[in-house]
């Protein structure tokens, strides 16, 4: 049986197995290599970002070609970002009969302009969770949907609604791009090698962001804000302020003071309340601070 035929079966451990015994792999923890095995996974993965024959998929971290297979038969080009050229070899000889609608890039998809596409539909390495979700919503033309499996714990945060424990600076800032929602969670033993987390698979549908909350100064505002989220908003700016060396203390207080939300604790403050609180603190502090 060839390797393939494994995946046309589903036997997605069956081909894992045989892959890493044919090519010698030895999973890289470096890179976050664990191998999907579970098909409900894929298939969760898949139904999500669903896809068309006019989708122009972008894998992020191809590993043995597990969930590229899949994509492959319903889209109309993948590209696959695959920094380990070990693997990156293995899915082209394993996948050469889909040369003409495939290609793998072999290199860190975190530093590369990345080609114009549709959707991102991966297994993510969860050792890049946070810089992938900040690469993509910084893009010029980011994709449409975002359908990918991250470890349960960052996918609560990046899902995470005011007043709760998981609620952080990723909630808010990616709420500003795309509409995130948890569909599954997975057991560790959903992927080969048996990593130590749990995984979730996220749904992203991309928004329409305010051209505010793409620039550095309203990054550095929900930082600062979110660096103590249980503290009140004023202590935070407070705080923010004096870093910058403004020293005027009565003034500066007296000013925080009148804001909307001075006394709320930024993890109770809806994202809109935080836009708003963003603005008005401008307002009232105008100068450039970066």
């Amino acid at each position: 049986m060839s390797n393939l035929n494994y995946l046309k079966e589903r036997k997605l451990k069956e081909y894992t197995l045989k892959i890493t015994k044919d090519y010698a792999i030895t999973p890289n923890k470096l890179f976050g290599q664990n191998f999907v095995i579970n098909m409900k996974l894929v298939d969760e993965v898949t139904s999500a970002a669903n896809l068309t024959n006019s989708d122009i998929v972008v894998e992020v971290g191809g590993g043995i070609g597990t969930l590229t297979y899949f994509l492959l038969q319903s889209s109309s080009k993948v590209y696959v970002y695959e920094i380990d050229p070990i693997l990156s070899s293995v899915i082209l000889k394993e996948f050469y009969d889909y040369h003409d609608k495939l290609e793998i890039i072999n290199d860190d998809f975190l530093t590369q302009n990345i080609v114009k596409h549709t959707k991102i539909v991966s297994n993510l390495p969860y050792n890049i969770s946070s810089p992938f979700i900040n690469k993509v919503i910084q893009l010029k033309e980011p994709p449409n949907v975002i359908s990918a499996t991250f470890q349960k714990e960052f996918a609560n945060h990046l899902c995470g609604s005011p007043g709760e424990s998981n609620y952080s600076k990723i909630s808010v800032y990616s709420s500003y791009f795309y509409k995130f929602n948890i569909r599954k969670d997975f057991s560790k033993q959903s992927f080969y090698p048996t990593p130590k987390v749990d995984s979730s698979v996220v749904f992203g549908e991309a928004k329409n962001p305010p051209k505010i909350v793409k620039t550095n100064d309203f990054n550095q505002f929900l930082t600062n804000l979110f660096c103590r989220k249980h503290k009140k908003v004023r202590n935070n700016l407070q705080v923010y302020l004096k870093g910058k060396g403004k020293s005027d203390k009565l003034k500066i207080k007296s000013k925080i003071d009148n804001l909307e939300h001075s006394s709320i604790q930024p993890v109770n403050l809806t994202p809109n309340e935080i836009l708003n609180l963003y603005k008005e603190f401008r307002t009232a502090f105008p100068l450039n601070l970066n």
